[in-house]
């Protein structure tokens, strides 16, 4: 009986204990601590609320992570900085443990954490992303992981690792291309300076994947590779995109391109499906098809920057004889993409290429290069970058263009003058 009531005793110490010890406030002060560089004391009271407060609030652990961060950096020996490294991953195998949903690829994180404070663990460090991939792999936004896994997979299979095939690589390429390519999805080109720098980086990884198995994905093989294994994944459209994307740099010439293509149109029509169905019809020369799968592309995209692009690409390619229709398509560009240079660049070529054809007399010949040369330098204002670019062609077509004398002569100073033809601009000269 008295150990019965020794015990009752203990838990109702236990449980006040518990309630007197305020989460919320205690939270508040090493947050602030924190906030003011007072790091030894704000990693005390961190401490503490992490062990009686471990389901109160994730910050707990986001928190806890850069605070052990901070005295990982500030460490003066390499055995404290690795065993403050290790508390990292203890702490991350809480917060997955206390908050599961919130980070489903805590071994992903683990080994960055280990690669980014350089402990060397090399086989810890992949065993650990091999895991985050193969549980949760499509929670994984990290673009260093993603390239650092497939990289160390690579350098095994190049080491002579039995246990990895061509095969095996080409499927491991797949995955990260495809999740490269969700996270543009996600993420699409904008004139955000953070999304766009996110951006970079993710097409920045593609290319260097892509140049870890150049001497292995010949379109030879990913041909086989994609064919043997594409009844099996008929209905997967993150598999048929991967596929695609990877055949189609320097292989969408190949009839598996056309397969796929037709296939991920069939399951869902969206402005990449009909862009990748616009290039198959390209590469068999298809130009009208190609033409209408493009612009059914450029019209269900959401994103001005890549309607943009698709407008720009017709213009200059497929459409690029036709000056009327080039032009149509690069005003169209340009209402999507203001920011455009280049496309105010390819039509102040196409009014110089039609000096003959639109000029009827050597005064409207020459007015077609004044007006390619203003065309020519609303580059450099949309896009500061091209200006020495739009600066040069401006330049280029100065000795063609009309002198200010010229003007004088003709009295047109303040009078303005319709160029006819598909230009059908009009021009208005300055005042003396």
């Amino acid at each position: 009986m008295k150990a019965y009531i020794l015990l009752l005793s203990f838990l109702f110490f236990t449980n006040s204990n518990a309630q007197k010890f305020d989460c919320a406030t205690k939270i508040n002060e090493y947050q602030e601590l924190f906030k003011e560089k007072k790091i030894a004391e704000s990693f005390d009271i961190w401490t503490t609320v992490s062990k009686n407060c471990p389901k109160e609030n994730e910050a707990v652990y986001t928190d806890g992570i850069q605070i052990l961060q901070y005295k990982i950096d500030n460490a003066v020996t390499a055995v404290e900085k690795e065993k403050l490294v290790r508390d990292v991953l203890k702490l991350y195998d809480q917060y997955n443990k206390n908050f599961p949903l919130s980070i489903p690829d805590f071994e992903v994180y683990k080994a960055m954490s280990l690669l980014e404070n350089k402990i060397d663990a090399k086989q810890e460090i992949y065993t650990l992303l091999d895991n985050g991939f193969t549980k949760a792999s499509k929670n994984v936004t990290n673009v260093k992981a993603i390239y650092t896994y497939f990289s160390m997979y690579c350098e095994m299979f190049n080491n002579g690792d039995k246990k990895i095939t061509a095969n095996a690589v080409l499927e491991k390429y797949t995955l990260v291309n495809s999740l490269l390519n969700q996270l543009l999805i996600l993420k699409p080109d904008s004139n955000d300076s953070e999304q766009a720098k996110q951006n970079r980086d993710y097409k920045t990884a593609k290319a260097a994947i892509d140049s870890l198995i150049k001497d292995l994905a010949t379109c030879e093989n990913l041909e086989a590779f994609y064919t043997k294994d594409f009844a099996s994944n008929q209905e997967n459209a993150d598999w048929i995109t991967s596929a695609l994307l990877s055949l189609s740099v320097k292989c969408s010439a190949k009839p598996i391109f056309n397969n796929l293509a037709e296939k991920l149109y069939s399951i869902k029509v969206t402005a990449q499906s009909a862009n990748f169905m616009a290039i198959a019809n390209l590469k068999q020369k298809k130009f009208p098809q190609a033409i209408k799968f493009y612009n059914e592309s450029a019209e269900i995209q959401s994103n001005p920057i890549e309607k943009a692009k698709i407008y720009y690409t017709l213009a200059t390619g497929l459409l690029a004889n036709d000056s009327s229709k080039s032009k149509e398509y690069l005003n169209k560009a340009l209402t999507s993409d203001p920011k455009m240079g280049k496309a105010y660049l390819f039509l102040a070529q196409l009014y110089s290429n039609s000096v003959n054809d639109c000029g009827k007399t050597d005064f409207e010949k020459k007015a077609v290069y004044y007006l390619a040369i203003q065309t020519a330098q609303k580059a450099g204002v949309a896009e500061p970058r091209l200006k020495p670019t739009a600066d040069k062609v401006a330049k280029d077509f100065e000795s063609k263009s009309l002198s200010a004398d010229e003007i004088s002569k003709a009295k047109m100073n303040g009078k303005s003058l319709t160029i006819g033809c598909w230009i059908n601009e009009t021009i208005t000269f300055p005042v003396k």
